[in-house]
């Protein structure tokens, strides 16, 4: 357990070290956005598959036995975080964390239109849904942490945002936006995106969902099969 509570406190001193405003200036700064991006994600994704693993070999401390419904709450929340990622991956985003330069389109934001932090949204999504499924003491420290991270990751994320764009900006290409995904859409705020990047975006993330569920996709990553209680 020690060796996994270390590698998780790695993964997460590395990403508030980097977030620190003043470091992920110069390295912004050195690298240029796009490049500080790609070795953020990299760092992230290897640091990522090293915490998976120690989870695995961690001491098995069951808090609570895995039943039909904690797995049904995982399964039916991955969709939405599917579709989030899927969708927020390749978009332009003033608001939050985006891997393409593109300009910003306030009269067709499209995935920023659900919310301001797809990608965010996805990543706590992902660690929360997570929880109920796998009642171990590791398991529940990695994705309740990992979730939890990205939650609050999205209010350090806004505030360092809205610094960047200054208020007035901010308040004019924020109005139509909600943080809450689907809020500004059901509030009648915004419109529905029918963007092609959104729509294709979405698509490939079920897509992805639905071969991680049920054709092996989740077994073959991390030998655990989602559908292993119905």
């Amino acid at each position: 357990m020690a060796r996994f509570l270390g590698v998780f406190a790695i993964f997460l001193l590395s990403h508030l070290i980097a977030a620190t405003p003043a470091i992920r200036r110069r390295l912004v700064a050195l690298l240029g956005e796009v490049l500080f991006t790609i070795c953020y994600s990299a760092m992230s994704l290897a640091l990522f598959t090293w915490l998976i693993k120690s989870a695995q070999q961690a001491p098995y401390i069951e808090l609570w036995p895995p039943q039909v419904w904690t797995y049904a709450i995982t399964v039916a929340l991955m969709p939405v975080a599917a579709l989030l990622f899927g969708a927020g991956l390749l978009q332009p985003n003033p608001f939050s964390i985006a891997f393409v330069a593109r300009p910003f389109d306030a009269n067709k934001p499209g995935v920023v239109a659900i919310t301001r932090h797809p990608l965010l949204w996805a990543l706590g999504l992902w660690g929360l849904a997570h929880v109920p499924a796998n009642g171990d003491l590791a398991a529940v420290i990695m994705f309740g942490g990992l979730g939890s991270f990205a939650m609050i990751g999205m209010w350090a994320v806004e505030t360092r945002k809205r610094k960047m764009l200054g208020e007035a900006e901010w308040q004019r290409l924020a109005g139509p936006t909600s943080v809450l995904p689907f809020a500004a859409l059901l509030g009648g705020r915004a419109r529905w995106p029918t963007d092609r990047g959104t729509l294709v975006g979405s698509a490939v993330g079920l897509a992805v969902a639905v071969w991680l569920v049920f054709f092996g996709g989740h077994f073959w990553l991390v030998t655990r099969n989602p559908l292993a209680m119905f």
